[in-house]
């Protein structure tokens, strides 16, 4: 559609100047009258066309910063997505450690120390490993909010210029 758009505006352009510069030349006129003409015609042929590209400009910038928008929406509804698979995925490990706890209390109380040693060490890799789980969730997070900011100056940047 925009391409259209360009050749509708290069096509106004072209004819403008062809039909003032027929018009003037074909105008019974003197001289001195008809460099005026062409002065005044060609001023104002230049000063549509500087006219129709600013109106250009600003549509560009307007549909720039829609994009802009429209990017920032989706990168956040991504990073939304992503807090709340980690956040889930928090949840699911701080249960799974609660119910270890539970389970090695009650071994300790059934059979003795020897299984509530191989229980509790079993309990501290679970720690361990939900501890790492939270690392590389936070890390991910942290990565997403860089990117989404990273996105936002450039197409700030993009809309500026």
């Amino acid at each position: 559609m925009s391409c259209n758009k360009g050749y509708f505006v290069g096509g106004l352009f072209v004819g403008t100047i062809i039909g003032g510069a027929l018009g003037i030349l074909l105008a019974p006129s003197s001289g001195e009258e008809t460099r005026r003409k062409i002065k005044d015609g060609a001023q104002d042929t230049f000063g549509d066309a500087y006219d129709q590209a600013v109106e250009y400009g600003e549509n560009l910038k307007e549909q720039l910063q829609d994009m802009t928008d429209s990017v920032t929406d989706k990168v956040n509804q991504y990073k939304n997505q992503i807090e709340n698979k980690i956040q889930e995925i928090q949840d699911e490990v701080n249960q799974d450690i609660e119910e270890l706890n539970e389970e090695l209390e009650a071994l300790q109380k059934e059979d003795g120390e020897a299984v509530a040693d191989a229980a509790k060490d079993t309990v501290d890799a679970a720690k361990a490993a939900a501890d790492d789980a939270k690392d590389v969730a936070a890390d991910a997070a942290d990565k997403a909010s860089d990117t989404i900011d990273s996105v936002k100056d450039a197409a700030k940047d993009v809309v500026k210029n």
